[in-house]
């Protein structure tokens, strides 16, 4: 009777591990797929994706959770599988400054696999989230042997610096021209565009918005009426649609710059004689 039982556990236990082997069997397609289709890994041969599938690994998030902190060792890249992530810090006074929003595809920790840096900011979950990180060690190597991927990752990491750079020169601007040029850059980054117009699909608070912005909640709920009232956007819960991206491009360029090249080409016209400087 007890060799039954022991023969019965034995089979017990090896149908639990092949169901165990199932179930990670098609975690790993499914985070195959999305490797090959949605990021910049899609052009590594397959035993490469084997080799960064193996040694990464999955880890879920709940809304609210930190991923990483600022100054932490930074040595592994980041790909969002799914979810929303706020990537942010605290300025002098101790205020939020949200830098990015980053979505499903999206990558956080180029420059620290590339430099050997630490974290440059805060990665915190806004919304429950599922992220796959491999170390710079396993990476590394395989972008070495794969120039494309290698190429498009730098081509996600100047995108990236590009979008910085807009936003440290919007802080400059005027608030309605400040909220036209986010809200497009938004679009651009994560919208989707349709019959009603270009969704930015993000689910924010306003305050979250106001801090990417660099404004306050109420400066911005003011911005955001207005441009619902000239039926340039329109808010459908916490998600925004550009409805007339012509217009909320046409409110972004406008301004004082404008104004003074405007000036200067009169000033030209009234002037034809004046030489122009010579640039060495």
């Amino acid at each position: 009777m007890l060799q039954v039982h022991a023969i019965l556990g034995r089979a017990h236990q090896r149908d639990a591990g092949e169901v165990g082997q199932a179930g990670k069997t098609l975690v790993n397609d499914h985070l195959r797929s999305f490797l090959k289709n949605t990021t910049f890994l899609g052009s590594l041969s397959d035993p490469a994706m084997e080799t960064l599938i193996h040694r990464g690994h999955v880890k879920k998030y709940s809304a609210g959770e930190v991923i990483c902190r600022r100054q932490e060792r930074g040595d592994s890249l980041m790909l969002i599988i799914k979810g929303l992530i706020k990537i942010a810090n605290d300025n002098p006074d101790g205020k939020e400054v949200v830098l990015n929003f980053l979505g499903t595809g999206d990558t956080y920790g180029e420059m620290a696999v590339f430099g050997g840096q630490t974290r440059t900011a805060d990665a915190v979950a806004l919304q429950e989230s599922e992220v796959f990180t491999v170390y710079a060690r396993d990476l590394l190597p395989v972008l070495a042997a794969h120039p494309q991927a290698l190429f498009e990752i730098v081509q996600v990491l100047c995108e990236k610096l590009q979008a910085a750079s807009e936003a440290i020169e919007d802080n400059s601007l005027d608030m309605r021209r400040r909220v036209a040029r986010g809200l497009l850059r938004l679009a651009s980054q994560h919208g989707r565009t349709g019959k009603g117009g270009i969704r930015v699909n993000l689910t924010l608070s306003q305050s979250e918005l106001a801090a990417y912005l660099g404004l306050s909640r109420e400066n911005v709920n003011r911005q955001l009426g207005q441009l619902k009232d000239a039926n340039v956007i329109r808010k459908e819960g916490a998600q925004i649609v550009v409805t007339d991206e012509f217009a909320l491009t046409e409110i972004a360029d406008e301004g004082p710059a404008r104004s003074k090249r405007q000036g200067c080409a009169h000033a030209a016209r009234r002037a034809p004689n004046v030489q122009a400087p010579i640039l060495g």
